[in-house]
């Protein structure tokens, strides 16, 4: 089958607006309170540097995934917590801190969370301010069972 402007013309758009209204139906109240915590779990993570509140919050069966790095890539169970776990560890070590963070957007979808912000603090010793964009998916068990980060560094 093929889609063609004329088709979608056609339809009134009705693709999108059924997309749309899908996106808002499937919010699910359970996975909303799981994300929440585990969204402010993270940000008092990077604020204090004491992970363990955020990595409590994640399934052993989790996915992680991270653009740089020592594990930078995607790892699935049963290394994603691990990968998690070191990542945090090493950002726990170097004193890298996010200590002001500014939310942007914070968009739940069904089992996810989208929230994109603005911070700064310090990472590896020099200060920094940086976009990210993290991804958070609520698993069966009341945890997380998948995380993605996306960032750029914003220039002085």
């Amino acid at each position: 089958m093929k889609l063609t402007r004329r088709a979608v013309a056609a339809a009134g758009g009705g693709l999108f607006v059924s997309a749309a209204a899908a996106w808002g139906a499937t919010s699910d109240p359970g996975a909303r309170h799981v994300l929440e915590a585990a969204v402010d779990a993270f940000f008092a993570g990077w604020a204090s540097g004491d992970w363990t509140a955020f990595l409590d919050c994640c399934d052993e069966t989790m996915t992680f995934q991270f653009p740089v790095g020592e594990q930078r890539g995607r790892h699935g169970p049963p290394e994603g917590k691990r990968a998690l776990a070191a990542w945090t560890a090493a950002h726990q070590a170097q004193g890298n801190r996010i200590t002001k963070s500014t939310v942007d957007l914070k968009l739940f979808a069904a089992d996810w969370v989208i929230v994109c912000d603005r911070g700064s603090g310090t990472i590896s010793g020099a200060p920094y301010t940086g976009l990210h964009a993290i991804f958070m998916r609520a698993g069966p068990t009341g945890r997380l069972v998948e995380f993605r980060e996306y960032f750029g560094e914003i220039a002085a």
